[in-house]
């Protein structure tokens, strides 16, 4: 699928974190030191934010979301659609989107609920926006988040790579500007990522590797060919922050300057589909970027799944990161 918005502008962009820091290489009593060491030279990944005591990924998207509407002064009742992409529900059912709504004050003329999609899943929703608001000519909230990690329990070599993290990003319908994007999904491949409902979940590490080395390295160059587009039309690529050595290995193939290749996952983990908008928020937050960027994003991984979205950014919009232990105390009127 391939295609271009117009009119379409992503407005801001606040990501949240839980304040738990875990440090990979504590766990050297708890798994075979060398095993640790090596997992962590190899990953880059040092250092994650856990949740603890209850909090939530919806905890997480509910608060970036409240500021980044607060920075906007939007009007809560006049947002068209809110879509949250999370593989962690609060409940089977209904959409946790609906609880994130309450908790926000969003009006009832709005379209809420989740999509069940991980590593690409940010590429995935500002794409469903932005096609939403190409019909409604208004306002949408994209909220990304995760809350998989394990600070304690049973670990393993993978569980080491996720982090938790929450997104939120605003979209309007309105201004002269040109997004432009390319999604694939391949289901024969569903296997390679994958978590049963009541087991831990299950990574062909290898096959990852090679599916990012090959697939979204050829996808990126097939980006740029396609549309005319060369290193010096793209001021930062952020990539989906499975771990250094992908990103890294992604972007060599592709071809592209390191200086331009944010990177994220060594303090914060595999955030899934929270980390392209972790990533942005940590390195061109208006404290440290002014102006409009052109970003090259792509998300790849669990479905088998990957996409490219290409298009300009504001930088005054985006805000540091900000660490949160906040829980919600809605949960008790689900029984829970």
């Amino acid at each position: 699928m391939k295609g271009e918005y117009s009119n379409i502008e992503i407005k801001g962009i606040v990501s949240a974190v839980p304040e738990n820091e875990v440090c990979n290489l504590d766990y050297i009593e708890k798994i075979e030191s060398r095993r640790i060491k090596k997992q962590v030279m190899l990953t880059g990944i040092e250092n994650r934010r856990v949740c603890i005591n209850g909090q939530k990924a919806s905890d997480l998207a509910t608060i970036a979301a409240d500021k980044l509407l607060n920075l906007l002064e939007w009007n809560r009742n006049e947002i068209d659609v809110l879509i949250f992409v999370t593989q962690s529900p609060e409940l089977s059912r209904p959409s946790t989107a609906f609880i994130i709504q309450q908790r926000l004050g969003i009006g009832k003329d709005c379209l809420v609920y989740d999509i069940n999609l991980g590593c690409s899943g940010y590429i995935g929703g500002i794409e469903t926006i932005a096609a939403i608001l190409s019909a409604t000519k208004g306002r949408g909230l994209l909220l990304v988040g995760e809350s998989n990690a394990l600070a304690s329990g049973d670990l393993s070599t993978s569980s080491l790579l996720e982090g938790d993290a929450a997104s939120a990003t605003a979209l309007e319908y309105g201004s002269q500007t040109s997004m432009l994007f390319r999604h694939y999904s391949d289901g024969t491949r569903a296997n390679y990522i994958y978590k049963p409902f009541d087991k831990p979940g299950v990574m062909d590490g290898n096959a990852v590797l090679l599916f990012g080395l090959n697939e979204v390295v050829d996808s990126v160059k097939q980006f740029h060919a396609d549309h005319h587009l060369s290193v010096s039309d793209v001021d930062y690529y952020i990539f989906h922050q499975a771990q250094k050595m992908i990103v890294e290995g992604v972007a060599q193939s592709a071809e592209l300057p390191g200086e331009k290749v944010l990177l994220s996952s060594g303090d914060y983990g595999n955030t899934s589909s929270a980390s392209i908008p972790l990533t942005a928020c940590l390195h061109l937050n208006h404290e440290k970027e002014t102006g409009k960027k052109k970003i090259f994003m792509c998300g790849f991984g669990i479905g088998l799944s990957w996409g490219i979205v290409y298009c300009e950014i504001d930088t005054r919009n985006i805000l540091p990161l900000v660490s949160s232990d906040y829980v919600f105390d809605d949960r008790d009127m689900f029984q829970m």
